[in-house]
């Protein structure tokens, strides 16, 4: 019992009631446990995190080679399908009766020629075949020579306009054909086929293979060996390990099966499988190399541990609870407590840093009654600025509404046009809006327009509809119409047209206006172009332009804009293009906030 208690009391003493000590005692009981936690489990975080980087490489591998192959899969194909855009190819391949014999000679000069071509496109092509279904005849070129066959009994059960892709496992190749039809009656006529070596791949295996003890496999769908693009003298149960794999959840590119790992791509709408398998000893390579280094690191951090506590506890601990006290005071809001700043290592950095708070809290003090004051000043100018808009748009519906009743529908369409028109502007959170919302707004703008000019102008607007969905910055398209009518048709003596384009074009949206007002001078219409394309504010026809221009540059990229043309006396066409984007596809920040 006296043991005892002599042992609380120096525990009390020199480690309770010393920061210093407790301060030390602290880092090495932080310190010292992780590591030692570190050395028991090394083995197994370095495994799981090995296994994870070497399947995540191999994955990216795997994705990377996919692309390869389909990129040179779609080489094939885009090759095959060159040889058909050919005036020549349908008529050689239908008009081979009741024609003279050097007709006949050139028609098959010009048919060995073109297989040839295609023959000799690839190394990897093992032969091309061109089939003519009206006189049941075939040519093929294979092995450097040309044959013509007069019986062909092949059924011709496939129509498909696209590439009919097919693997042959017989020969570790695969088929790429394409039907022919006539332009004048879309009629099938024919058919153009090449058969592709599987060895095309060797230089894509080599680059996937990072191992000599891994293998490279082409499958086919159900399983069967098609080609082997690197050699090896491992023994796989293919018919097993992809039975296995058809059972992976969807979506999965990997499995493991018997200590090995298997990676997997599936190609051309899964007739053909990419399979890499890796030995476990490969993928484990590494853990053994991070578990021994791990120990050397925990032996040295260990000792430098213990030096490292001593010391800072030694450094840290006095000034730590000098300031502490100070922070004391200041908690009770004693701003004027004395704070040591003559020391010059980080503890002394602390100490003015701390100073400095809390001179900057007196400050913010001050301020705060002032800045709680601004705000709800400009909470209440927000909050009027939106009345205000509700209230101009319900007095015109309003007035629409009395003119309804006095049966003055002319009033009442213009009314609820202009009405229509204020409250796209004004009820808009988002800077993108959906092409068919823009269209709409330009559809009340023109018809008030049209009132305006009567017969003295023509308008023709066209929308393609595929590009209703496509996304354009809030009124893109009124500015640049305003300025046809009020520097186009204002002084113009001639009736005015005015026509509007918009369409999909390839992957981008073109927009085309052009009127036939009174033109620019090739100074003036040089000058335009250089004060939109540079930072000078402008207080004529350009201002509305350059906004245009410089809000969709912001929103796609510089190389989309605004394309001005005009001529004096004759017209003015500006051309806008951006990228076709859907609002479905973008960030919530780029879409209407409803």
């Amino acid at each position: 019992m006296h043991i005892r208690s002599r042992f609380k009391h120096y525990f009390n003493k020199y480690i309770v009631e010393s920061m210093q000590r407790k301060l030390m005692g602290t880092l090495l009981l932080v310190m010292m446990v992780p590591l030692l936690i570190f050395m028991l489990i090394s083995t197994h975080i370095s495994r799981g995190a090995v296994e994870s980087s070497e399947i995540s490489s191999n994955l990216s591998r795997m994705e990377l080679s996919n692309s390869y192959i389909e990129e040179q899969l779609n080489w094939y194909n885009d090759f095959l399908f060159s040889a058909l855009v050919d005036d020549k190819l349908v008529p050689s391949i239908t008009t081979m009766d009741n024609i003279s014999a050097t007709n006949v000679f050139n028609t098959q000069s010009y048919i060995k020629d073109k297989l040839f071509g295609l023959y000799n496109g690839d190394e990897d092509i093992l032969s091309v075949k061109l089939v003519s279904y009206g006189d049941r005849r075939f040519y093929k070129v294979e092995n450097k020579d040309f044959y013509i066959e007069n019986e062909y009994d092949e059924a011709k059960n496939n129509e498909a306009k696209a590439a009919i892709f097919k693997v042959d496992p017989e020969t570790n190749s695969f088929t790429l054909a394409r039907n022919i039809y006539r332009f004048e009656d879309q009629k099938l006529v024919g058919k153009l086929e090449m058969q592709v070596s599987f060895s095309f791949m060797e230089h894509i295996a080599e680059k996937l293979q990072s191992n000599e003890q891994e293998s490279i496999l082409l499958l086919d769908n159900h399983g069967n060996q098609l080609y082997t693009p690197i050699e090896n003298d491992q023994s796989i149960k293919i018919s097993e390990d992809i039975s296995t794999k058809l059972n992976t959840p969807k979506g999965t590119k990997y499995f493991t099966k018997d200590k090995d790992y298997y990676f997997f791509q599936e190609l051309m709408n899964e007739q053909i499988i990419l399979l890499k398998v890796v030995p476990e000893e490969v993928m484990m390579v590494g853990a053994v190399y991070i578990g021994q280094t791990g120990i050397a690191i925990l032996l040295i951090s260990i000792f430098l541990t213990i030096i490292l506590s001593i010391i800072v506890s030694n450094q840290v601990a006095k000034p730590i609870v000098a300031l502490s006290r100070k922070m004391e005071h200041v908690e009770e809001n004693n701003f004027s407590v004395e704070i040591d700043t003559s020391r010059s290592d980080e503890i002394g950095h602390l100490n003015r840093k701390y100073k400095e708070m809390i001179n900057r809290i007196k400050e913010l003090i001050e301020k705060d009654y002032k800045r709680e004051m601004e705000n709800r000043d400009a909470q209440f100018l927000a909050l009027q600025s939106q009345i205000n808009p509700h209230f101009l748009f319900n007095t015109l519906q309003v007035i629409s509404g009395m003119a309804l009743k006095r049966n003055a529908k002319d009033i009442y369409a213009m009314t609820q046009k202009l009405a229509f028109m204020f409250r796209y502007i004004t009820n808009k959170r988002g800077d993108l809006v959906y092409m068919k919302e823009e269209v709409n707004h330009l559809n009340n703008y023109l018809y008030i327009q049209k009132v305006r000019f009567g017969d003295n102008i023509s308008i023709h607007l066209f929308v393609d509809e595929a590009v209703n969905e496509a996304i354009i910055p809030l009124l893109t398209l009124q500015p640049i119409i305003e300025n046809s009518f009020k520097h186009g048709f204002e002084s113009q003596i001639e009736k005015g047209h005015l026509k509007i384009d918009i369409q999909k074009v390839f992957d981008e949206v073109e927009i085309i206006i052009e009127d036939n007002g009174v033109g620019m001078p090739i100074q003036v219409l040089e000058k335009l172009r250089g004060k939109i394309s540079s930072n000078i504010e402008s207080q004529n026809r350009s201002i509305g332009l350059k906004n245009v221009d410089s809000r969709i540059k912001l929103y796609f990229g510089r190389e989309y804009g605004i394309e001005i043309f005009s001529k004096e006396s004759e017209y003015t066409k500006i051309i806008l293009r951006m990228p076709y984007q859907k609002g479905s596809e973008l960030n919530e920040y780029f879409i209407n906030r409803r």
